[in-house]
């Protein structure tokens, strides 16, 4: 079987250790250098994904972070349907925003794709489509395997890539997520989930969860679940500034479903759409603005899992 290792250079740059022992794991597995492609810019991951499924590859290694994931993802897709269904998806975490990586319970060193001998699986997993408008006001569509969020989230991710590096990945993250706790204010939207009627309501978030982790390990939906054909849908609603950043905690460690101003339901379809200009992010990068029409496409593809750690399937709310 040939196997593509696609790394986010900038990820083995800022964390020069791990890629060190991540690489000396693929050589210790037999693999030829020309098996790693490392990206020079944002969004090459797409093509380099593409690239090595016509090139015949039929294990994908995403290593990096969300971003990178969800590059690699897209890139292994048409219109929604896989370019090859027999294709295995293995993600390494190398970066500060690895969620994804969190609910599947890996790290660097213990990944499964970088260890094939060891005991595994493959799951099919859920994967979610959105149609969205990007920045430049374009109707596009994107998927992603962790989460989409709408609101806040995106101001999280503006604020942190403002903030002086020096800080560090996390601790940016940790400002962007103060930031909008004290300034973003509600928007007023209007959701319909699976076609039933819109339900009108001001937000600060609605988070369109297929992973249960976002922001750098904040358990947005702590009851998803990859692979049960469902989004959770999180709406956090009209906090005041005090009383969101007294919930942050909550919202870090998952305690923030049972809070009144805070609702969650399960759904295949969801679309979101306001009057007013609402951000949306996407496996931590923002990427457009309402409205937004999201989709789970089950099982979509093939996931190199741990023989624990993802959990199966449950029926509708």
């Amino acid at each position: 079987m040939t196997t593509a290792f696609i790394v986010n250079s900038v990820a083995a740059d800022r964390h020069g250790g791990r890629w060190r022992r991540v690489l000396g794991h693929i050589a210790g597995a037999g693999h030829r250098p020309d098996d790693v492609r490392m990206t020079t810019r944002y969004g090459e991951a797409t093509r380099l994904a593409r690239e090595a499924v016509d090139q015949g590859c039929r294990r994908l290694v995403a290593v990096g972070g969300d971003g990178t994931v969800n590059e690699v993802l897209n890139g292994l897709f048409e219109d929604g349907v896989p370019l090859d269904g027999s294709v295995a998806l293995g993600i390494v975490p190398l970066g500060s925003g690895c969620d994804l990586a969190r609910t599947l319970g890996i790290t660097a060193d213990s990944s499964p794709a970088l260890h094939p001998h060891s005991p595994h699986r493959l799951v099919k997993m859920d994967v979610g489509r959105v149609d969205f408008t990007d920045l430049e006001g374009r109707p596009r569509t994107r998927l992603f395997m962790n989460m989409t969020d709408v609101g806040a989230g995106g101001l999280v991710v503006e604020k942190a890539e403002r903030a002086p590096a020096v800080l560090g990945r996390r601790p940016n993250y940790v400002w962007g997520i103060m930031a909008a706790a004290l300034f973003y204010r509600a928007r007023k939207v209007r959701i319909a989930v699976d076609g039933g009627q819109p339900m009108e309501m001001a937000i600060r978030n609605t988070i369109v969860a297929n992973g249960r982790y976002f922001g750098r390990g904040f358990l947005a939906a702590p009851e998803a679940i990859l692979d049960d054909g469902l989004f959770d849908i999180v709406n956090i609603g009209d906090f005041g500034t005090l009383e969101a950043v007294w919930n942050v905690p909550k919202l870090r460690r998952g305690a923030h479903l049972d809070h009144p101003k805070v609702s969650h339901c399960r759904g295949r379809r969801v679309l979101v759409e306001s009057d007013e200009r609402v951000l949306l992010e996407m496996d931590g990068d923002l990427v457009g603005t309402l409205p937004a029409a999201c989709e789970v496409i089950p099982a979509a593809i093939n996931v190199i899992a741990k023989l624990q750690g993802v959990s199966h399937g449950r029926p509708a709310c």
